[in-house]
Order: structure tokens, then sequence, then C-alpha cells
């Protein structure tokens, strides 16, 4: 008896493919079910499958050994499925990262902040800017203000050494 495709990938339940433009069956992988992370309907097989990126447009395919890495190793929740190509992905990651490094020392770089804490902040907030487009207005006004400090800062500097 066949429960949820554990003698034949063909037999998987489509759900768990919900939403992919293809399923590459002849790449089927067998999974280690004891590794996954799932209430009632485990993965037997791992396969190949194409999707659309949901924020660049590109077909891409999630491998399946890019599945058994996600299920078997970082124990993600057996439903899950890629929403973006790698190259998205990764540009996801590193806002993301962007962000939690300007609220991790904005308050100090505000407070009592040093040039080149203030000079980061910069760099973040632009960087954001770019790819982004439109910044929480606090983010865009503290770039100016500190875009500001340094430009005041720069003309003391070039000021003392002047004279």
């Amino acid at each position: 008896m066949d429960i949820f495709g554990n003698t034949d990938p063909k037999k998987m339940p489509q759900h768990l493919f919900f939403g992919a433009l293809a399923v590459h069956q002849k790449t089927a992988i067998r999974a280690s079910i004891e590794k996954q992370n799932f209430s009632v309907c485990p993965r037997h097989w791992y396969i190949d499958a194409d999707f659309k990126c949901e924020r660049c447009a590109r077909e891409f395919t999630w491998t399946a050994e890019e599945q058994k890495a996600w299920f078997e190793d970082y124990f993600f929740w057996i439903d899950s499925q890629p929403r973006h190509c790698r190259e998205c992905s990764g540009e996801l990651r590193r806002h993301l990262e962007l962000r939690k490094e300007y609220d991790a020392t904005v308050a100090t770089a505000r407070d009592h902040g040093t040039p080149d804490q203030k000079s980061r902040i910069i760099q973040i907030v632009s960087e954001l800017q770019q790819v982004i487009g439109r910044l929480p207005e606090k983010m865009t006004q503290t770039k100016e203000l500190f875009e500001h400090q340094a430009k005041r800062h720069a003309e003391r500097a070039a000021g003392g050494s002047a004279g």
C-alpha cells in the first residue's frame, strides 16, 4: 500500500509542489523522513521542481538536493516551498542583514556616534534606497542629518588645517 507516495514518487501529494510549473519525476531521490519536521504527511521523495520567482518573475529549479538540505539539515516545515530564485533570496537576505545592522547601530550613532559609525549608517541607508526605493521617513531623515553633520565636520577639519 502506497501512503503519501512512500513507494512511488508519482503518488506524492500534489500540495507538496503547489504552484510548481513542472515537477521532474526522473530526478527523485529518497528522503529520510525521520529527519523531517512534519505532522501528518512526510516527503518520501525529493524531486526537482520548477517555480516562478515572486520578485523577478524568472523561472528557477528547486533541486532535490536543495529540498533535502531544507528539510533534513535545516528542519524547515515540510510544506515549505521557495518563493524566490537563488539570486533574489540572496538579495533579500542582504537587505535583512543591512536593516538589522541599521537597527542595532543607529541609536548609538545618533546619540554619541563616531564619524565612522555615522558614515556606515549613511552607506546602509543609501544601499537600501537603491534596492528598495522608498524607506521609512525616519531612516531618510537620519541619513540626511548624518550627511549634514559629516559635511560640517569636513568643513571644520579643512578650515582648521588651512590655518
